[in-house]
């Protein structure tokens, strides 16, 4: 049992002493909605069964001890230098310790041992789940006053915005906080808020091939795609009077037609994608609910389509797998994250599953020469404690 073999090891690199808590956070996948989300707009992800672990355990020192397993890396970070960034992995976890230590105002020392089954780089949210899981243990540990759901998710998005320097949205943190087992999370960023979709998967897997084509949410492609869609919003509301935009989710589809000709030809193929991706998560919500999955399929090739040409976020390994995805003939597929590598989600019959996974790595090593990584995932539960 993994929880079995973690607290081994996690006395064996600390010591002996009290039986640390261990908490879990998983990753994501979202089904559709790229990009959307630091947009206000509305998002599709699951909570997937890949999830980073914490086990915690209090001390007597004003420090706190952090080792990662799969970086096989160890920290030591002082209480009295909590806010101090390191630019290496443990911003993660200062970020977070930083905002509740502005909370709560006490910070107690403790040993903490991550493991990780999510693939870095992999566009699955490594760092949200190793934000999430940070949060949840620590408050646990120290016995601190409860959170609210939206204010630990917050805080943890914060984490990642002003500490590490990503400028990501609120998806990943929100999925890996909030997941159900079964269930997407149909969200709508801007308020935000959400609802629970049955996914109506039966005869049909969730399948993600990793390219192992490495990305980070601080390359300055990705920060560059939010300021071209504030700087979209701008340009409207200065060339149309009375527009008072807050974001591009703001504006109604149909007057698209009216709005892209008064911008240059990038920022208007960024508002392009965000409205019509608006559009296609509503409708793929829906299909989803209701069984349609060639429908659902259909808007992912559409997502897919839209980010590579219009909001230019996708690779040569991303759309090789949709283009075999394509030939052969399965309801759906797209990249999935937040692009320039990373990973893609495919929809594909149970029947199938084994030997359309054994073809696509093949093709694809021999087109890359790199080798895939592809697994099935299913919608899972959220963070939560795990002993």
């Amino acid at each position: 049992m993994k929880t079995d073999r973690l607290k081994k090891e996690f006395t064996e690199f600390f010591g002996a002493g009290r039986e640390p808590e261990i908490y879990r956070a998983p990753g994501r996948v979202n089904l559709i909605g790229e990009h959307t989300d630091y947009n206000d707009g509305l998002v599709l992800p699951i909570a997937i069964d890949l999830s980073t672990y914490g086990l915690f355990r209090l001390t007597n020192e004003d420090k706190i001890r952090v080792y990662s397993e799969n970086l096989d890396k160890f920290e030591e970070i002082e209480l009295a230098n909590l806010s101090r960034r390191k630019g290496n992995w443990t911003d993660y976890v200062r970020g977070v310790l930083s905002s509740l230590e502005s909370r709560s105002k006490t910070i107690s020392g403790f040993d903490l041992y991550l493991s990780s089954e999510i693939p870095v780089g992999s566009g699955l949210s490594s760092s949200a789940a190793l934000e999430v899981v940070t949060a949840v243990g620590a408050i646990k540990t120290m016995n601190l006053d409860e959170v609210e759901d939206l204010d630990l998710i917050k805080l943890c998005q914060k984490a990642e915005n002003d500490f590490v320097g990503a400028n990501t949205g609120i998806m990943d943190q929100y999925a890996s906080y909030l997941g159900r087992e079964g269930a997407g999370l149909l969200i709508n960023t801007a308020e935000p808020s959400h609802k629970f979709v049955d996914l109506g998967l039966k005869g049909y897997e969730l399948l993600v091939i990793d390219t192992t084509v490495s990305h980070t949410h601080d390359d300055n492609e990705y920060n560059r795609r939010r300021r071209d869609c504030e700087r979209a919003v701008n340009a409207i509301n200065e060339s149309t009077a009375g527009k008072t935009l807050k974001s591009l989710s703001d504006i109604p589809s149909e007057e698209l037609d009216d709005i892209l000709p008064q911008l240059e030809e990038s920022l208007a193929n960024r508002t392009e994608h965000v409205v019509r991706e608006n559009e296609r998560v509503e409708k793929a919500a829906g299909f989803f609910q209701q069984g349609r999955i060639k429908e659902v399929g259909e808007l992912f090739f559409a997502s897919h389509d839209s980010l590579r040409d219009l909001y230019e976020v996708s690779s040569p390994e991303l759309d090789y797998l949709i283009e075999f995805a394509r030939a052969e003939g399965i309801p759906g597929a797209r990249m999935t994250g937040g692009g320039f590598g990373g990973s893609t989600i495919h929809l594909v019959p149970e029947s199938q599953m084994d030997e359309y996974l054994k073809k696509a790595s093949r093709v694809f090593e021999e087109e890359f020469e790199i080798t895939p990584d592809g697994f099935p995932v299913s919608p899972s539960d959220g963070a939560k404690f795990q002993n």
